[in-house]
């Protein structure tokens, strides 16, 4: 406990006393429902890259698998380091990963100078851990070859069983078993705890690119061609005839995986348009509207623009409408997105899992979104917890303020298996040098 100062002067003591209380109240923490733990003092220096870039946290930067808890993000050596914990409270162990640095000079690929020196921030680590106990990262990427290595299988399904440094993990590669993967964006692992995913943004940048998603089990990646995995194919008939993706998801809720993106039809985010939606039964083969039509089918029959019914609420470019946000999906099955709409203002977006019609409305505050246990609709922001009904989104009641402290200095990242594994929620961020990991208890 930290002992409050002592005043020399009686009358400033009497006077200051009151504020004294107070600040010494908010300093404890809510032990039972609230932790935070330091997991390193190595984080990549905020004022070696481009001013104002935001290189921590990644997709999957922090990632709960069996008990134990994992973060990855780079360096303040220009590496990536991989911290582990057991849970619910245990000690972190982080390693660095010296054979692979970010310099000023490095070529990284195909995208010419978006591809060389230090970026604006797109060049986070992504990290996932597959069912046989793989730990899989991919990282330094806007426009560029593949950066990718794993460790050998087992590894997280008895992590005591493996003392944790840098021999874990295998060499650096730019493919997946077959030819190298080149004008890689915005890396991303998934699972559904029985099939493991890697989404790629491959073929371009901003406005013109593709969706591939790489399918791993038995071991390996099973289609590891460049070319294999494809879902949304760029193509269609409007503005410049091209566009890309930016994708949430997908997340899988009772056996359903849910993919919602908007489409950008050039390099500026003017050209921003439409909130989308597809769902697959059937693992992430097949892809279906809100009408159930067949809208896509892996490496078959891709989707685009153009698809029947692939738009969920029409938006039209020339607005402030901004890709990223966040989404979610609850045990009913209803679809939550949030994210900056068209007046740039924060907007709520929802599919009723029955009558498949989207609502959306105004908000106060942007986040990551969280599906409670008991009907509940989590926001974590940098700044703290707000909480909704998930069946009937309204005004955020505040559980937890005050903790922007911590992430001064990077992008947020959450842990998105968590709350599945004991109810807590998890955030990554970084102040200075530290990373901290914030962790909510929000189911009793």
């Amino acid at each position: 406990m930290h002992s409050l100062p002592r005043l020399s002067s009686p009358r400033l003591a009497g006077l200051l006393a009151p504020l004294l209380i107070v600040l010494a109240d908010a300093a404890q923490p809510d032990a039972e429902n609230l932790r935070t733990s330091v997991v390193a003092k190595n984080g990549m220096p905020k004022n070696i890259v481009t001013p104002g870039a935001q290189w921590n946290f990644g997709p999957g930067s922090l990632w709960t698998h069996r008990g134990w808890q994992y973060a990855a993000y780079w360096d303040e050596d220009c590496q990536v380091s991989v911290a582990r914990r057991k849970l619910p409270a245990g000690e972190w162990s982080t390693l660095s990963l010296p054979d692979y640095q970010r310099t000023e000079n490095i070529n990284r690929g195909k995208g010419g100078a978006k591809s060389r020196g230090f970026g604006d921030g797109h060049e986070k680590v992504s990290m996932g851990i597959s069912p046989d106990g793989v730990i899989h990262l991919s990282f330094d990427h806007h426009l560029s070859t593949l950066r990718y290595r794993a460790t050998r299988t087992g590894v997280a399904n008895a992590p005591e069983k493996h003392p944790w440094t840098a021999s874990l993990f295998g060499a650096v590669q730019d493919h997946l078993g077959d030819e190298p993967i080149t004008s890689v964006t915005y890396p991303s692992f998934t699972t559904d705890g029985s099939r493991f995913t890697l989404y790629l943004r491959l073929n371009g940048g901003s406005g013109s690119a593709d969706s591939h998603y790489f399918q791993y089990a038995d071991g390996r990646w099973q289609n590891a061609a460049p070319t294999s995995g494809k879902l949304i194919d760029k193509h269609w008939s409007g503005g410049d005839q091209t566009v890309n993706a930016y994708l949430h998801g997908p997340i899988s809720q009772g056996g359903r995986l849910h993919l919602a993106w908007c489409w950008r039809d050039t390099p500026d985010s003017r050209s921003n348009h439409d909130l989308c939606y597809a769902y697959s039964d059937d693992r992430g083969s097949t892809w279906k509207n809100d009408k159930g039509q067949t809208i896509g089918v892996i490496d078959k029959k891709f989707i685009t623009a153009d698809s029947p019914g692939v738009t969920a609420v029409e938006i039209p470019p020339g607005t402030s409408y901004l890709n990223g946000g966040s989404m979610a999906v609850d045990a009913t099955g209803r679809v939550h997105v949030l994210k900056k709409g068209p007046n740039r203002k924060p907007t709520y977006f929802t599919r009723d899992p029955k009558s498949g019609k989207w609502h959306h409305q105004d908000t106060s505050r942007l986040g990551k979104l969280v599906a409670g246990r008991n009907g509940e609709l989590f926001i974590v922001a940098e700044d703290g917890l707000w909480k909704t009904p998930a069946n009937h989104f309204g005004p955020l009641d505040p559980v937890f303020t005050g903790m922007d402290r911590y992430f001064r200095d990077s992008k947020m990242g959450l842990d998105p298996f968590r709350m599945a594994h004991d109810g807590w929620i998890s955030v990554i961020g970084q102040r200075g040098k530290t990373i901290t990991v914030i962790d909510y208890k929000v189911s009793h």
